[in-house]
């Protein structure tokens, strides 16, 4: 499916007003080209070689053969053949490569620029032409898009190479130095190239910019952010062209100096897999994912249906612990999106009072949302880790099941049970499980300690049916809690509490969330500067 562009402001780039970096396809693109430059100066720096050696043995003897000239030659052919292979086997990053195809050309000018000067220039004698460092630096500028700066930079450095060459040449093979006209002119002229190299890059770097951004086809504009957390931010958004609200959730990317384009290429395929799963999710009481994507900056995004309405996190800490028949409510509808999923080998990990959303549906009060699969693992496929985003702990330590906190791989769905029981236990009391201001220490309670009876942690009526059924998904072996979210559903349904019903939930939602309450996600207030993130 075909990734939207996701803007804050108008897309145009003006040519005054380049992109500080490269746009994530031009950057692949660019990345590809350094590759493929590479290996054709290595090829092409043998076959001239061999024609010059057939054709005119004499200057080859002369020039060639010079060890100087010798190791500059096999550095650009290593060193182009060495770049296509780092490229080819996804070894460094993109950006690594476009600073590769700075190093290639600063290093085949000074092998021209050897054996340019290697002959002596005679007093008197006339140059003719200029030097093939002037083609090659327009070519480099013409092949490779850079931004125009470092252009006119590297541009401005291979050409004070044929100068500097000379003066060692000159001293080495003690020349006698010819009078400054026929020295100045072929720098003078590749410097004058090196400036056309510039204009030629900001032209081809602001077509390239505006015609990859009028690729884009659907758009959606950010309006505000209602959410933020360790795996990115969640924003309001709009349809360009569709009357529909989305909420859009940036994931936050942690390329560094060390990982590698392979790294990157198995991120992207590792988030699409996972998309795609989450996509497959059809219960209403799962959040709906409407599209996915990587930006041009190599962000991940998800398109999801915009919910109206609070985190399970923000009821209580706002209102306070919940009455046992809401509480009983939610937990079913809880299952309903557990058992899907787990009917379709996805465990969530994660699920926690801010990954649960209470919401206005239609006309419908008190609906229940399940948000961010973003740590569901598959447990029926051999590439389980691969639905794993990598460097992110799975759980959260106040919710965490006892064998997902000591890594075990076999952990199934009962281990969502368990931390559905610590949102059952938070909704009831307010308080976690455990508490304990140590991550760790807290991770290591759920295996170890036994938990008291939310009974005792709170001043409301729990009836003791609930509260068994509480501590049931709370036991540490996951053979003594419920066999599946079916089955806890069905023992919640046969408890003897006073239900909840449309009436009592609307009115509710009348006291304490009217359309205007800033807690509800959907009443966010417009924010000026959202983020830029076009489609890659």
């Amino acid at each position: 499916m075909p990734p939207p562009e996701i803007a804050g402001r108008p897309s145009t780039v003006a040519p005054a007003e380049q992109p500080r970096r490269l746009p994530h396809l031009l950057l692949k693109d660019a990345a590809d080209r350094v590759a493929w430059l590479g290996l054709i100066i290595a090829i092409l720096i043998i076959i001239v070689q061999t024609i010059q050696r057939f054709a005119q043995p004499e200057l080859a003897a002369r020039v060639l053969d010079s060890p100087v000239n010798r190791l500059a030659a096999l550095g650009s052919v290593l060193f182009g053949v060495g770049i296509f292979a780092l490229h080819r086997y996804r070894v460094v990053s993109a950006t690594a490569m476009l600073r590769f195809g700075i190093a290639i050309e600063l290093v085949v000018a000074t092998t021209i620029s050897m054996v340019e000067t290697t002959l002596p220039l005679h007093p008197g004698e006339a140059r003719v032409g200029m030097s093939a460092l002037g083609p090659w630096i327009v070519m480099v500028s013409v092949f490779i898009p850079q931004r125009p700066a470092v252009t006119l930079m590297s541009a401005l450095a291979a050409a004070t190479i044929w100068p500097v060459a000379y003066a060692l040449n000159t001293a080495r093979m003690e020349f006698t130095a010819a009078m400054w006209g026929p020295v100045i002119v072929w720098p003078v002229f590749t410097y004058l190239m090196a400036f056309v190299a510039y204009l030629i890059s900001r032209r081809i770097y602001g077509v390239s910019v505006a015609a990859q951004e009028a690729m884009d086809l659907g758009s959606y504009r950010l309006v505000a952010r209602i959410g933020e957390g360790g795996m990115g931010e969640v924003w309001r958004a709009h349809h360009r062209m569709l009357a529909r609200a989305a909420a859009v959730k940036i994931i936050r990317t942690t390329e560094g100096p060390g990982s590698s384009a392979r790294d990157a290429e198995l991120a992207v395929r590792r988030f699409e897999r996972e998309a795609n799963v989450i996509a497959a999710l059809q219960s209403p009481n799962t959040v709906y994912l409407y599209d996915f994507g990587v930006a041009q900056d190599g962000r991940f995004y998800y398109v999801m249906e915009l919910l109206d309405g609070i985190s399970l996190q923000t009821l209580v800490t706002t209102f306070g612990p919940q009455p046992a028949s809401r509480v009983t409510e939610i937990l079913r509808q809880a299952c309903r999106s557990l058992e899907e999923a787990h009917q379709q080998g996805i465990v969530h990990r994660d699920l926690k009072p801010s990954n649960m959303m209470l919401c206005k549906v239609a006309l419908t009060f008190d609906f229940l949302k399940v948000l961010d699969f973003g740590l569901a693992k598959s447990i029926r496929r051999a590439d389980v880790s691969l639905l794993t985003m990598e460097g992110v702990t799975a759980g959260t330590p106040g919710y965490i099941a006892p064998e997902v906190a000591l890594g075990d791989a076999r952990a199934d769905g009962r281990a969502d049970l368990y931390a559905l029981g610590c949102v059952a236990y938070f909704l009831l009391t307010g308080a976690l499980v455990f508490e304990d201001p140590n991550p760790t220490s807290m991770a290591l309670k759920h295996v170890q300690e036994a938990p008291k009876p939310p009974s005792q942690r709170t001043e409301l009526k729990i009836p003791a049916g609930l509260e068994a059924i509480v501590l049931r998904c709370l036991s540490k072996n996951p053979d003594d809690r419920p066999a599946s979210a079916a089955e806890l559903s069905r023992a919640l349904a046969a408890l003897e509490v006073p239900s909840w019903t449309d009436d009592a939930a609307a009115d509710w939602w009348e006291r304490h969330l009217p359309p205007t309450s800033s807690l509800r996600s959907f009443a966010q207030p417009v924010q000026a500067t959202p983020p830029v993130l076009r489609k890659a």
